[in-house]
């Protein structure tokens, strides 16, 4: 046996693969992941990751210590303390902020409440970091810090009557998201179709479902008797939003409680709505989405729901509310299960796996590692605690946590869309988005596209340098080995991957472009598609009114209700602040930057005078792509300049290299 194939045993036995990472879930959930995180994988040891980790969950310890003050000092206290938080967190003179941040936010903290009797030293972590211990032990300290905020938040009591009022009053250090002012706009409604935290599902359509029975009389009352719903439909003009696929989630319950003690257990509801949405017609390319018709449920004759009309009354108002919030839970249970968690973190794994094993030494896979960093390090993470039992998917989603995490699964292995067919311009062409002029304002799509093909074009120069044709790719036994791995039944087990022809069905690398495209989609989704869909939780999702993820009543089921019976849908504030709390932390991370390189032993400040391509061949073309990465983040800057709908999560530098958080 050769070194090479000694040296690549040695690492197929390093990181080996488990499929029951969800046992304690259902033994029935088999997914290939990584058996424990490893060694190159320790970001959490890096200081800047963790001190960024940390100074997150202080604040949320502080935010809440704030809203203790508020119940029991009155504003004048909150006023004045916020105010020298404020100054401490913003003022751009000052360099170490971060580490003085420590100091002064635990400080606050402790003065304000007594109320956590079991509260780890943030100079603790920093010591731990500084000295190199063993991750986790740092981990265990930030997770303990996190389960007194959890704790904290659950021992709150439920207020019957609440108000938009009660749920701002949540954000007292952290940011108050704006969409918090512009919730209930039927303009923000329709643009978080195209530029929200799920701008994945809506798609154009030239027929109704049978079951959604929008009639002339519900489109022109909106759109106004110039137009027509035949003729919207003929022209193009009409785009669905169809969330049938939740009507695979059984709902769950949820415990709240009273200084720790279990007061009672509440339904929760799941819903399954279709969301019709028109352009005007014309060639105005201001022309936006509105908003023509909400349907609650998948079943045919249930009640239509449209935007009410100037003179409506306002339980009419209420009403039309329901149906978009019905809308809203849905697309956050899509998000939170299929775009997050399925189809980035899960649907990652076992590519990384295949690639530290198999192409570890390869020029692919030199490529390829950069944008794996940290990611079983937060999957294995996420599996032992937010979608464990008793972790946030299983308190603050609609599903129970089997049925919630079995539709993850599903979605990692081929939903909506299997690996081949998943390419960006293919998924836009397949939801019939990927026309301007029938859709111009659709922020999400003009900029995954410019980056898609920035890193395309990265990618094909890349791997020109070593393979000239495509009998090249087809005879490199490692490449072909890696693709053998990914859809093995002891492997990846991946499906519709790979280049089949008449004569061979077996799954190969066939040609250099089908390298470049599976190549460009593995970057793009590690980071760019990640980045989508992940930090929109702070901006959007946070505020739990705008998104909650699980309703309380059922949906409505008259064109007239109380304002009551929309509250009623609302989670509490104690799940709200979960809610806020898992949404502004994982949305708020930022670690590594797309197109900034480095070997993951190197740390972040070396990152930049780090030679991780040696070959000038390759540092050529890598300065070619970070240059337009820039020109990227110039013309996203100038577009939203102009644009009707304001989106800035795709600017290159708010990108990380890999999906770490």
């Amino acid at each position: 046996m050769t070194d090479s194939n000694t040296a690549q045993e040695a690492q197929s036995q390093q990181y080996e693969y488990r499929y029951d990472a969800f046992k304690n879930i259902s033994p029935k959930l088999i997914y290939p992941m990584a058996v424990k995180v490893l060694p190159a994988d320790q970001s959490f040891t890096k200081w800047k990751w963790t001190k960024n980790v940390v100074s997150l969950v202080l604040r949320l310890v502080a935010n809440q210590a704030m809203q203790n003050v508020s119940l029991r000092k009155g504003s004048a206290c909150r006023l004045i303390t916020f105010i020298r938080l404020y100054r401490i967190l913003e003022d751009p003179k000052n360099s170490s902020y971060i580490e003085r941040l420590f100091d002064f936010i635990i400080s606050i903290a402790r003065a304000l409440t007594n109320r956590f009797k079991r509260r780890p030293k943030s100079q603790d972590i920093e010591q731990d970091v500084k000295q190199n211990q063993k991750p986790d032990q740092v981990q265990a300290r930030v997770e303990a810090m996190v389960d007194d905020i959890q704790q904290q938040s659950k021992t709150k009591d439920p207020v019957k009557h609440l108000s938009f009022e009660d749920y701002r009053n949540l954000f007292q250090i952290i940011y108050l998201p704006d969409i918090s002012n512009h919730f209930l706009e039927d303009r923000s409604f329709a643009a978080q179709r195209v530029a929200g935290a799920n701008p994945l599902v809506i798609m154009q359509v030239s027929e109704l479902p049978e079951y959604f029975k929008v009639t002339e009389e519900h489109y022109t009352k909106v759109m106004g008797k110039d137009d027509s719903l035949q003729a919207a439909l003929d022209e193009g003009r009409i785009y669905l939003a169809d969330y049938k696929i939740l009507d695979e989630i059984d709902p769950g319950t949820v415990e709240v409680g009273v200084n720790g003690s279990i007061k009672e257990t509440i339904e929760k509801f799941g819903y399954a709505p279709l969301a019709l949405f028109a352009i005007a017609s014309g060639d105005c390319p201001g022309r936006l989405l509105t908003p023509v018709a909400i349907q609650c449920s998948q079943d045919a004759g249930s009640l239509i729901f449209t935007p009410p009309s100037i003179a409506a009354v306002d339980e009419e108002r209420w009403a039309w509310r329901m149906a978009k919030t019905v809308v809203q839970v849905a697309d956050g249970n899509y998000h939170e299960l299929i775009s997050h968690l399925g189809r980035t973190h899960l649907w990652i794994e076992p590519i990384a796996l295949g690639t530290y094993r198999r192409l570890a030494k390869h020029k692919l896979g030199k490529l390829l590692l950069p944008h794996f960093e940290g990611t079983f390090f937060i999957n294995n993470a996420a599996a032992g605690s937010l979608i464990a039992k008793g972790g946030v998917v299983e308190s603050i989603l609609s599903g129970t946590l089997l049925s919630s995490v079995t539709l993850s699964v599903k979605a990692a292995k081929g939903y909506p869309f299997a690996f081949n067919d998943s390419m960006l311009p293919k998924t836009f062409a397949a939801r019939g988005v990927d026309d301007p002029q029938k859709l111009p304002d659709y922020p999400y799509r003009d900029d995954a596209l410019l980056i898609w093909d920035a890193i395309h074009k990265w990618v094909k120069s890349y791997l020109e340098v070593y393979y000239s044709s495509d009998d090249e790719v087809l005879s490199d036994a490692v490449l072909q080995a890696w693709l053998a791995e990914l859809v093995a039944e002891d492997g990846g087990q991946m499906t519709e991957i790979g280049e089949v022809i008449p004569e061979d069905r077996r799954p190969k690398i066939r040609t250099l472009d089908y390298l470049i495209d599976a190549t460009t989609l593995i970057i793009f989704t590690c980071s760019v598609q990640h980045a989508a869909v992940n930090f929109t939780q702070a901006s959007l999702m946070s505020f739990a009114p705008n998104m909650p993820l699980a309703g309380f009543n059922a949906a409505p089921t008259t064109l007239k209700v109380s304002e009551a019976d929309y509250f009623s849908m609302l989670p509490s504030l104690s799940l709200a602040e979960q809610q806020m709390n898992f949404g502004y932390t994982l949305g708020s991370v930022y670690y590594t930057q797309i197109g900034q390189y480095k070997a993951n032993e190197v740390e972040l400040e070396e990152m930049n005078q780090h030679d991780y391509f040696g070959d000038s061949r390759i540092s050529h073309h890598l300065e070619i792509f970070q240059n337009k990465l820039k020109e990227i983040e110039l013309t996203i800057q100038q577009r939203n300049e102009t644009r009707p709908t304001f989106y800035d999560i795709l600017l290159p530098s708010k990108i990380p290299q890999s999906t770490n958080i």
